[in-house]
Formats: structure tokens, C-alpha cells, sequence
């Protein structure tokens, strides 16, 4: 698996929070335009655990050490087994396609590609 760039953005967003892109980096003692790099998806290569504990370190929404390994490309361990789906998970399935089908294309298509790449897993 590769490095996401894309998601890995997209989780830097949401661990930001309502800070200023220079406060973030100033609160994960890393530097502004590292931070930025990673922001813009212009750093090719993943960043070190070392950095990614840092920012999760200070990440608001949620947004954990292991979400941003697993943008990196890291593979984690996980059981296969699979669960039988109770009604409740359908009736949230059946709610997620009608909000997919509400999305613009553009939308819909960045979903799907999140799902190939998370499949991909």
C-alpha cells in the first residue's frame, strides 16, 4: 500500500481543528512548512512515526496515531471474521446510499476511491 496523500490531507484538516495551519504546526513543535507540505499533499514520501505521534499528539477531531500510520501506506494486523450484518447496520447502509446518491459526480467519485483504497487495506 502507498502513501495516501490525499487522506492523509484530509485527516490533517480534521486534526487541525479550528486552528490556523501555523498555530497546529507550532503546537506539534514541527515545522510550518513541513506541516504545509503534508497540507498541500506536495511531500512525496510518508512522514516518520516520530512526526505522525507528534501531530497526533495535538490532532482535535478524533483523529489518532493509527488513522494517520495507515494513510502511510502501514499495514496493520486485523481478523478477518466476518459478522453477520444486523438490520440496524443495513437500514445505516441503505441511509449512506441515499445520502452517496444526493453527492455531486465528483463527490460520488472521491468516495468510491476512498473505498478502493480502504479495501485495499
Amino acid at each position: 500500500m502507498n502513501f495516501n496523500k490525499k487522506l492523509f490531507s484530509l485527516l490533517l484538516d480534521r486534526a487541525r481543528g479550528e486552528r490556523s495551519w501555523r498555530r497546529f504546526a507550532i503546537d506539534a513543535d514541527i515545522s510550518y512548512v513541513q506541516m504545509r507540505k503534508l497540507a498541500l499533499m506536495q511531500q512525496e514520501n510518508p512522514p516518520r512515526l516520530k512526526l505522525l505521534k507528534k501531530i497526533a499528539s495535538v490532532a482535535a477531531g478524533d483523529v489518532t496515531v493509527d488513522d494517520l500510520l495507515f494513510c502511510t501506506g502501514t499495514s496493520f494486523e486485523h481478523d478477518d471474521t466476518k459478522l453477520p450484518l444486523s438490520s440496524s447496520s443495513r437500514k445505516q447502509g441503505e441511509l449512506f446510499y441515499e445520502k452517496f446518491l444526493s453527492l455531486s459526480k465528483g463527490q460520488r467519485k472521491e468516495i468510491i476511491d476512498f473505498i478502493d483504497f480502504l479495501s485495499g487495506r
